[in-house]
């Protein structure tokens, strides 16, 4: 995606003359410039794609090859290389399956998996919304400030398929007690049989190439076996609004913070 972004334009290297009118609305007009093309870029920014074809065609050539396999919950995937499998802390109860993790207490970074049976309707009414309320309505659930931490979204990716809608969002979370930060990268898959998955990739800005690619080419082999579909049940249009926020805000807590940055 980086690829495709705007180009941000740098003022650096002008020189810039003080006695001239021109040379002083030239630079004035740049860095308007400037800080639209970046506020364009890292502020709640979101692209969407639409594709005819399955979430998971692409995933179905690691069926066989996936290491991880949940036959409970319906997914399989192949997990980071040397990457093991950390407990799931009691007190987590958003759906949390399995968390993946590099073992590195230097360096942690961390990777987990939710699953939630949900109504069809809420799904769907989920689909039908705009590409960009989606992205709002995810953005709103993460972004958070408090005298602890404060979480900002800093751009995301809407694709739509022919069984559902995949949403992947990157954000940032600073903490005050000891002025850190952990990026983060979550992929939602909201189905249109009534299941939601989330994958969420926890780590240090030090290590956020290297742990990004790693959880991009482990997403890339997440396979969903499809499972039944929940019973549905009437929904108002208010609760539908209210199950979608409440579905999406199961991720504001981080795993990196569950598992190691509060020790």
């Amino acid at each position: 995606m980086s690829s495709n972004s705007p180009k941000v334009i740098s003022c650096n290297n002008f020189n810039i003359n003080n006695s001239t009118k021109q040379n002083r609305i030239m630079y004035k007009t740049l860095l308007l410039i400037t800080l639209v093309i970046v506020a364009a870029v890292f502020t709640n920014s979101a692209y969407a794609m639409n594709y005819t074809s399955s979430i998971f065609s692409n995933a179905q050539r690691y069926a066989d090859s996936n290491s991880y396999k949940n036959s409970e919950h319906g997914f399989s995937i192949q997990p980071p290389l040397n990457w093991g499998i950390a407990s799931v802390p009691a007190n987590i109860s958003n759906g949390t399956i399995v968390i993946f993790t590099n073992g590195d207490k230097s360096q942690l970074a961390t990777f987990g998996i939710q699953h939630s049976f949900i109504s069809q309707n809420i799904t769907r009414s989920i689909i039908n919304h705009s590409d960009n309320d989606i992205f709002s309505i995810v953005a709103r659930t993460i972004n958070s400030n408090s005298s602890d931490s404060s979480t900002s979204v800093l751009n995301g990716l809407v694709d739509r398929y022919s069984d559902g809608v995949r949403v992947a969002v990157s954000y940032t979370t600073h903490y005050t007690a000891d002025d850190s930060t952990i990026l983060s990268e979550n992929v939602y898959y909201f189905l249109d049989n009534g299941n939601q998955y989330i994958l969420e990739m926890a780590s240090n800005p030090t290590n956020i190439q290297k742990n990004a690619q790693l959880f991009a080419d482990s997403a890339e082999t997440f396979l969903v076996n499809q499972p039944s579909a929940v019973p549905e049940f009437p929904i108002v249009p208010v609760a539908l609004a209210v199950g979608m926020a409440l579905i999406i805000a199961s991720t504001r807590v981080g795993l990196f913070t569950r598992l190691g940055h509060s020790n």
